[in-house]
């Protein structure tokens, strides 16, 4: 986002993508942190990186326990084989162009968005919109938006193993 963003553009940016997620946030300041690229920061703190450091292991939380539930029989080899592949960068990249997240992010001035979002950036932008919603609504809200893209997720990677 251009500098000159003003308070009722950053608003209104905060609060499509609200609609587009699916989840209302209390804390508002937590979904525009999430979605603050280093380059659009004024510092290194007030970017998303530490977000999407906690979203990666709520992520990997949710994923392991819905695997651990769904599949009883599996051994823990057969576990990871499946994680490994569901919480990938590119099925968070995926999941993060699917809700268009790419629209909704503050960038710096060398980042304008003159091309695509670079992947990296939509799979850390995706695991720091997860941690937003841990520390807003906690791990039921996490939860319930992770597993609205990973539990299809699950049962497809889960069937392709099966046939191996």
């Amino acid at each position: 986002m251009p500098p000159e963003l003003t308070a009722s553009r950053e608003a209104e940016i905060l609060d499509e993508c609200q609609k587009a997620i699916g989840y209302q946030f209390r804390q508002p300041d937590l979904l525009r942190g999430a979605l603050t690229h280093t380059s659009g920061a004024n510092t290194r703190l007030a970017s998303n990186e530490r977000m999407e450091f906690l979203g990666d292991s709520v992520l990997g939380l949710v994923t392991c326990e819905q695997l651990y539930l769904r599949f009883p029989d599996y051994q823990e080899g057969d576990l990871t084989k499946v994680k490994s592949v569901v919480v990938s960068r590119r099925t968070c990249a995926r999941f993060s162009r699917e809700l268009n997240l790419g629209d909704y992010l503050f960038l710096g001035k060398g980042m304008h968005l003159h091309t695509a979002v670079p992947a990296s950036l939509l799979a850390d932008v995706y695991e720091s919109l997860v941690a937003a919603i841990y520390l807003d609504g906690g791990l039921e809200a996490a939860r319930a938006f992770i597993l609205r893209h990973l539990g299809p997720e699950i049962e497809q990677v889960a069937e392709v193993a099966q046939d191996e």
